[in-house]
C-alpha cells in the first residue's frame, strides 16, 4: 500500500529538546548529571500529567520536589529551574531543517501529514498558538485525549483521525517503545535522530511523497 499519511513526533523530532540540552545545565545550576532530566521524565506524576490526569501545576509541583530532594536547596532547585525555562523559552517552535521537511511534503501534497506529541493538558492550543499546527492536517497531544505513547490506541487514534488506515501511515519517532507500539498495530515506523535526519528524507523520497527542495 502507498503512504498516505506521515506523523510526527514533536520534542525530539521536530523541536531539539532531547536530553543533552537539559544535561548541559544541570552542572552551572549546581546539580548532578541528569537531574533535570530525571526529575522531569523519571517520577510517577510524569505519565500522570502525559495521560491529562493532572494539570501543569500538580506536574511543577512534583518535579520541583524531586529536584529539592536532589539538590537538598530550594534556591539552587529555582536558580536550575528558571535556567531550564530560559532554556526551552529561547528554541524555535520547529527546528529549521524539520520545517524545510515539512513544507516539502507540503509542496507535494502527496500525504496527510499528523503529529502525535506526548505532553500536557493544553499544549494542543500551545501548538496552535506556535503556528506549528497550521502546518499539519491533525495534531494529538496525549494529556488533551486521554491517551499517551506508547499505549496502542493513541497510534490508532491519529491515524484514524487521518482518514488513513495504520499501515499507510509512517510514524516518525526518537524512543524505540513508541515505535515498538507503533509497528504492533500496523503502522510503519521511522527511528530518529538528528544526525539521521538524511535517512529520513531519502526514505520520503523512495516513497515518493517529496516535492522539490525549497
Amino acid at each position: 500500500m502507498a503512504l498516505q499519511a506521515v506523523i510526527f513526533d514533536y520534542g525530539g523530532v521536530l523541536r531539539d529538546d532531547g536530553r543533552e540540552g537539559w544535561d548541559a545545565l544541570d552542572q552551572p545550576s549546581g546539580l548532578p548529571p541528569g537531574a533535570l532530566w530525571s526529575a522531569f521524565h523519571d517520577i510517577p506524576e510524569y505519565r500522570l500529567s502525559r495521560q491529562g490526569a493532572i494539570d501543569a501545576g500538580a506536574f511543577r509541583a512534583a518535579v520541583r520536589r524531586r529536584l529539592v530532594a536532589v539538590a537538598g536547596d530550594e534556591a539552587r532547585t529555582d536558580v536550575a529551574l528558571a535556567a531550564l525555562d530560559r532554556y526551552l523559552a529561547d528554541l524555535p517552535a520547529l527546528d529549521a531543517e524539520m520545517r524545510a521537511l515539512i513544507e516539502r511534503l507540503r509542496a507535494a501534497g502527496r500525504v496527510k501529514l499528523g503529529v502525535l506529541s506526548n505532553a500536557g493538558l493544553g499544549w494542543t492550543e500551545t501548538l496552535r498558538a506556535r503556528g506549528v499546527a497550521d502546518l499539519f492536517d491533525d495534531v494529538v497531544v496525549s494529556a488533551d485525549v486521554g491517551l499517551a505513547k506508547p499505549d496502542p490506541e493513541v497510534f490508532l487514534l491519529a491515524a484514524r483521525r487521518l482518514g488513513v488506515p495504520p499501515k499507510a501511515c509512517l510514524m516518525i519517532d526518537d524512543q524505540p517503545q513508541h515505535l515498538e507500539s507503533a509497528r504492533r498495530v500496523g503502522l510503519r515506523t521511522h527511528a530518529f535522530t538528528r544526525a539521521s535526519l538524511p535517512d529520513l528524507i531519502a526514505r520520503l523520497e523512495a516513497e515518493r511523497v517529496l516535492g522539490v527542495r525549497l
